[in-house]
Protein backbone atom coordinates (compact mmCIF):
# COMPACT_ATOMS: atom_id res chain seq x y z
CA UNK A 1 0.00 0.00 0.00
CA UNK A 2 1.46 3.36 -0.90
CA UNK A 3 2.02 5.97 1.96
CA UNK A 4 -0.46 8.73 1.36
CA UNK A 5 1.56 10.68 3.95
CA UNK A 6 4.55 11.06 1.88
CA UNK A 7 5.78 12.17 -1.84
CA UNK A 8 8.16 11.68 -4.03
CA UNK A 9 10.84 14.59 -4.86
CA UNK A 10 12.90 14.10 -8.02
CA UNK A 11 15.19 16.94 -7.70
CA UNK A 12 16.24 14.74 -4.60
CA UNK A 13 15.01 11.25 -5.42
CA UNK A 14 13.55 10.46 -2.08
CA UNK A 15 10.37 10.56 -1.05
CA UNK A 16 9.43 13.53 1.40
CA UNK A 17 5.93 14.62 3.73
CA UNK A 18 3.38 15.85 1.74
CA UNK A 19 4.03 19.54 3.84
CA UNK A 20 7.74 19.66 2.86
CA UNK A 21 8.97 23.19 2.22
CA UNK A 22 9.69 21.71 -1.67
CA UNK A 23 6.50 20.80 -2.20
CA UNK A 24 5.45 24.49 -1.07
CA UNK A 25 8.04 26.07 -3.04
CA UNK A 26 6.90 23.50 -5.85
CA UNK A 27 3.28 25.04 -5.75
CA UNK A 28 4.12 28.77 -5.36
CA UNK A 29 5.97 28.60 -8.71
CA UNK A 30 2.95 26.97 -10.59
CA UNK A 31 0.30 29.47 -8.80
CA UNK A 32 2.66 32.49 -10.09
CA UNK A 33 3.08 30.98 -13.57
CA UNK A 34 -0.83 30.39 -13.67
CA UNK A 35 -1.30 34.26 -12.62
CA UNK A 36 1.06 35.03 -15.20
CA UNK A 37 -0.82 33.21 -17.38
CA UNK A 38 -3.97 34.82 -16.35
CA UNK A 39 -2.45 38.41 -17.16
CA UNK A 40 -1.12 37.16 -20.46
CA UNK A 41 -4.63 36.48 -21.29
CA UNK A 42 -5.76 40.04 -20.54
CA UNK A 43 -3.72 40.77 -24.05
CA UNK A 44 -0.97 43.62 -23.04
CA UNK A 45 2.23 43.21 -23.00
CA UNK A 46 2.36 39.47 -23.70
CA UNK A 47 5.72 38.89 -25.28
CA UNK A 48 7.44 40.33 -21.73
CA UNK A 49 5.50 38.25 -20.01
CA UNK A 50 6.15 35.12 -21.93
CA UNK A 51 9.99 36.24 -21.33
CA UNK A 52 8.73 36.28 -17.28
CA UNK A 53 7.79 33.19 -17.63
CA UNK A 54 10.86 31.72 -19.47
CA UNK A 55 13.37 33.40 -16.93
CA UNK A 56 11.25 31.78 -13.97
CA UNK A 57 11.41 28.28 -15.77
CA UNK A 58 15.05 28.73 -16.60
CA UNK A 59 15.54 29.75 -12.61
CA UNK A 60 13.78 26.58 -11.56
CA UNK A 61 15.47 24.07 -14.31
CA UNK A 62 18.42 25.52 -12.41
CA UNK A 63 17.61 24.08 -9.63
CA UNK A 64 17.61 20.35 -11.17
CA UNK A 65 20.84 21.28 -14.23
CA UNK A 66 23.23 24.19 -12.53
CA UNK A 67 23.89 24.09 -16.47
CA UNK A 68 21.13 25.38 -17.36
CA UNK A 69 21.60 29.54 -16.90
CA UNK A 70 19.95 32.73 -18.05
CA UNK A 71 21.11 34.05 -21.38
CA UNK A 72 23.60 37.09 -20.79
CA UNK A 73 21.09 39.81 -22.25
CA UNK A 74 17.75 38.59 -19.39
CA UNK A 75 20.63 38.59 -16.87
CA UNK A 76 21.75 41.64 -17.47
CA UNK A 77 18.24 43.52 -18.10
CA UNK A 78 16.84 41.85 -14.71
CA UNK A 79 20.35 42.95 -12.34
CA UNK A 80 18.75 46.59 -13.33
CA UNK A 81 14.96 45.47 -11.64
CA UNK A 82 15.02 47.71 -8.64
CA UNK A 83 11.88 48.09 -6.34
CA UNK A 84 9.44 50.38 -6.67
CA UNK A 85 6.56 51.23 -4.65
CA UNK A 86 3.48 52.66 -5.58
CA UNK A 87 -0.29 53.02 -4.21
CA UNK A 88 -2.30 50.73 -5.87
CA UNK A 89 -5.70 51.01 -4.01
CA UNK A 90 -7.82 53.10 -7.21
CA UNK A 91 -6.58 50.33 -10.22
CA UNK A 92 -7.75 47.08 -7.56
CA UNK A 93 -10.95 49.64 -6.63
CA UNK A 94 -11.83 49.70 -10.89
CA UNK A 95 -10.98 46.17 -11.34
CA UNK A 96 -7.67 45.78 -12.88
CA UNK A 97 -7.39 42.27 -13.26
CA UNK A 98 -4.13 42.86 -15.20
CA UNK A 99 -2.91 44.65 -12.27
CA UNK A 100 -3.89 42.18 -9.84
CA UNK A 101 -3.08 39.31 -11.55
CA UNK A 102 0.71 40.50 -11.79
CA UNK A 103 1.00 41.56 -7.92
CA UNK A 104 -0.64 37.98 -6.82
CA UNK A 105 2.02 36.74 -9.24
CA UNK A 106 5.09 38.40 -7.73
CA UNK A 107 3.17 38.07 -4.36
CA UNK A 108 3.32 33.84 -5.16
CA UNK A 109 6.89 34.30 -6.21
CA UNK A 110 8.01 36.09 -3.09
CA UNK A 111 6.77 32.94 -1.38
CA UNK A 112 8.59 30.55 -3.05
CA UNK A 113 11.29 32.06 -2.88
CA UNK A 114 11.54 31.80 1.22
CA UNK A 115 10.83 28.19 0.81
CA UNK A 116 13.67 27.84 -1.43
CA UNK A 117 15.90 29.89 1.13
CA UNK A 118 14.88 27.98 3.89
CA UNK A 119 15.74 24.51 1.77
CA UNK A 120 18.95 25.81 1.32
CA UNK A 121 20.32 25.25 4.51
CA UNK A 122 18.58 21.54 4.57
CA UNK A 123 21.48 19.14 4.17
CA UNK A 124 19.17 17.60 0.79
CA UNK A 125 18.65 20.41 -0.97
CA UNK A 126 22.20 22.21 -0.26
CA UNK A 127 23.52 21.52 -3.31
CA UNK A 128 20.72 22.36 -5.31
CA UNK A 129 20.00 25.70 -4.63
CA UNK A 130 22.43 28.07 -5.06
CA UNK A 131 22.39 32.61 -4.34
CA UNK A 132 22.11 32.62 -8.21
CA UNK A 133 18.40 30.99 -8.57
CA UNK A 134 17.37 33.63 -4.98
CA UNK A 135 18.79 36.53 -6.83
CA UNK A 136 17.66 36.61 -9.97
CA UNK A 137 13.84 35.51 -9.01
CA UNK A 138 13.67 38.84 -6.38
CA UNK A 139 14.80 40.65 -9.37
CA UNK A 140 12.19 39.19 -11.33
CA UNK A 141 9.92 39.68 -8.29
CA UNK A 142 10.74 43.20 -8.80
CA UNK A 143 10.20 43.08 -13.01
CA UNK A 144 6.50 41.88 -11.95
CA UNK A 145 5.47 44.32 -9.89
CA UNK A 146 7.29 47.03 -12.05
CA UNK A 147 5.28 46.05 -14.64
CA UNK A 148 2.38 45.76 -12.67
CA UNK A 149 2.86 49.14 -11.22
CA UNK A 150 3.56 50.49 -14.64
CA UNK A 151 0.46 49.84 -15.77
CA UNK A 152 -0.87 51.18 -12.89
CA UNK A 153 0.82 54.64 -13.82
CA UNK A 154 -1.15 55.00 -17.13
Amino acid sequence: MEDINNQYCDLIDKDLPLNHKFFRYDSEIKITESFIGLAISEGKNVEKLRDVIDILDTLNQNLYDSDVKLPDMARKELRREDSTWVDIDQKMNDGNKYTAYLIIASSHLRNAISYLYELKSDGDFSSHITDYQIEYMLKLVNRINNEAIGDVLL
